[in-house]
C-alpha cells in the first residue's frame, strides 16, 4: 500500500479496538519483526480488502490527501540546465501544459488529481510546467520555475499515473492578452493557430538550432472563437509503476530530436511547428505517440517515464 493509502489507514488504526492484536483476527499493528505503524502485509488482496473494510467502517478514510508529482527533464542523460550544455546541446526553453491528471489503482480505476489553484502555474485543472528560469542560455524566458504538480486525490493504493500533454479545447483558444495565469504568456501562444503551444522546447546542438512546438493545427476561426481544429495534437500519457511519494516523472528530451545524421537535410536546423509537412516533427511526434497526419494518439509515447525518487 503506498503512502497515500497508508496515511489514512494508519490514522484510523490509532486507538481502534477492532484492529488491535486482540481484536483484529489475524491483523496486528507492528511487532518485534514488523516495527512501526505499518500493517503486517499478507498480500495485495488482503491489504486492499482491509482498506475497503476500514473505509466502510470509517468514512473518513476515503477523504482526499495531499499529493505532489515531481518532474525532471534530461538531455542525453544530463539534467536540463540553462547554464550547462549536454553532449553539445545547449537548451533555450522547456515549458509545457498538462491536464486530466489521474492516479490509477490496482483495479485500473482512475482518481482525478485535483490541482491546487495557485494563481501562477495551476488553474482550473491545467498546469504549466516550466524548466527555464530566464538566465544563461534561457535569457528569453521568464523568472521562476515550476516542476512539481501539487493537489489532492482520494486516498488509495495507486500504481500508475496518467495525464494529457496539452490544453483542453475549451481553454485552448483564449486571448493571452486578457487571460489569467498560466494562460497569459505570449510565448506559449500561437496567434496564427489561434491556440496555445502545448509544448515549447528549444535549443541548439551540433545540427544547429532545434525548435519543437506542439499545439493544435488546422484550427478554424479566430482567437476566442475557434469552432474546431483538424489536428488536436494532444498526447495522452500513462506511466505504469508510478507511486506517489516514491516515483517522479522524467522527460528524455533527446527523444524529440532526430538521431544524428537521420535527416534528409543533413545538418540543417530542426524545426517542428506541428504541421504535417514539417520534417523535424517526425521524431517528435513518434516520441509523443501521435500521428503526424491526423494529430491523434498512435502508438506508445517515449518522452515520459516513471523513475524512482
Amino acid at each position: 500500500m503506498d503512502e497515500v493509502g497508508r496515511l489514512d489507514a494508519d490514522q484510523l488504526l490509532e486507538g481502534s479496538p477492532l484492529l488491535t492484536k486482540e481484536g483484529a483476527r489475524g491483523w496486528s499493528r507492528g511487532s518485534e519483526t514488523t516495527p512501526g505503524p505499518s500493517l503486517v502485509r499478507r498480500g495485495t488482496s488482503s491489504r486492499t480488502a482491509l482498506l475497503g473494510l476500514l473505509c466502510f467502517l470509517f468514512p473518513a478514510c476515503s477523504r482526499d490527501v495531499a499529493v505532489e508529482v515531481s518532474f525532471v527533464a534530461t538531455i542525453h542523460g544530463a539534467p536540463f540546465s540553462c547554464t550547462a550544455a549536454a553532449s553539445g546541446f545547449t537548451p533555450f526553453d522547456l515549458r509545457f501544459y498538462v491536464h486530466g491528471i489521474e492516479l490509477i489503482d490496482r483495479s485500473g480505476a482512475g482518481s482525478p488529481l485535483t490541482l491546487t489553484d495557485d494563481g501562477v502555474w495551476q488553474s482550473d485543472g491545467v498546469a504549466l510546467l516550466d524548466f527555464e528560469n530566464g538566465t544563461g542560455s534561457c535569457g528569453d524566458g521568464t523568472m521562476g520555475t515550476h516542476t512539481v504538480l501539487s493537489g489532492h486525490v482520494r486516498a488509495g493504493d495507486y500504481i500508475a499515473l496518467r495525464f494529457i500533454l496539452g490544453v483542453p479545447f475549451d481553454r485552448n483558444h483564449a486571448d493571452p492578452a486578457t487571460a489569467d495565469a498560466p494562460f497569459n504568456l505570449g510565448r506559449m501562444h500561437w496567434g496564427w493557430q489561434g491556440g496555445y503551444k502545448f509544448l515549447r522546447f528549444e535549443g541548439e546542438g551540433p545540427q544547429g538550432a532545434a525548435r519543437v512546438h506542439l499545439g493544435s493545427t488546422g484550427c478554424e476561426g479566430t482567437i476566442g472563437n475557434i469552432a474546431r481544429c483538424q489536428r488536436p495534437n494532444r498526447a495522452p500519457v500513462r506511466l505504469d509503476g508510478f507511486q506517489p511519494g516514491h516515483n517522479r516523472v522524467q522527460l528524455d528530451l533527446a527523444a524529440l530530436l532526430p538521431p544524428n545524421g537521420d535527416t534528409a537535410s543533413g545538418k540543417r536546423p530542426i524545426s517542428c511547428m506541428s504541421e504535417v509537412d514539417d520534417e523535424g516533427c517526425r521524431s517528435a511526434f513518434a516520441a509523443l505517440g501521435l500521428d503526424l497526419q491526423s494529430g491523434e494518439p498512435h502508438g506508445p509515447q517515449k518522452l515520459f517515464s516513471s523513475q524512482p525518487l
